[in-house]
């Protein structure tokens, strides 16, 4: 019995299906040094096309540029920026940095998978966002980032599962910019 078990968890292991211990690759490059205190920082609305979303709602995902832009500047306002400001227009913007950025990715993975399987890692729900924050004055890119999320671990549906990445992208944008004044 001990020998069965040991063969399909070596299966398992040996196949890709073991559990994964960490999140995607995420980089943030940081070119140009910069201190953001006391400096009015404007968020675009990320650039989304609902339709490359899989297994999720579409009607639920459509708003997502904006809401990983409100997100950001609530997690900003948190982190003591007085003047995170989310911006509409593309015209002249009249702030220090711009926050500007793409979601390139949203899965909503498979529900059932995640609750049957959870400890392999199936049916993980993944949004990836790329972008970079903009020195307004001199337009010059002050740090580049792309974040992957993923959530294997869950028992939420694949919609809130989604919201639930969104939010953790904009926590980790926001760091780059809090820790940035350090």
């Amino acid at each position: 019995m001990k020998s069965q078990l040991l063969v399909i968890l070596s299966f398992f292991a040996f196949s890709g299906c073991g559990p994964t211990l960490s999140d995607m690759p995420s980089g943030v490059v940081i070119p140009y040094p910069f201190n953001p205190a006391g400096k009015t920082i404007l968020i675009q609305p990320f650039y989304f096309y609902p339709e490359i979303a899989t297994n999720v709602d579409r009607s639920f995902v459509e708003k997502f540029g904006e809401i990983i832009a409100a997100d950001v500047q609530n997690c900003l306002k948190k982190g003591g920026f007085r003047y995170p400001v989310v911006v509409w227009t593309e015209g002249q913007l009249k702030g220090d940095l711009l926050i500007t950025g793409t979601i390139k990715r949203v899965s909503g993975g498979h529900a059932t998978h995640r609750k049957l399987f959870e400890l392999f890692g199936f049916g993980a729900t993944e949004v990836t966002a790329v972008g970079e924050i903009i020195d307004t004055k001199t337009a010059r890119s002050l740090v580049g980032f792309s974040f992957t999320k993923r959530s294997h671990y869950t028992w939420q549906e694949n919609e809130t599962a989604v919201r639930e990445n969104v939010s953790e992208i904009a926590q980790e944008i926001a760091q780059v910019i809090i820790q940035s004044q350090e």
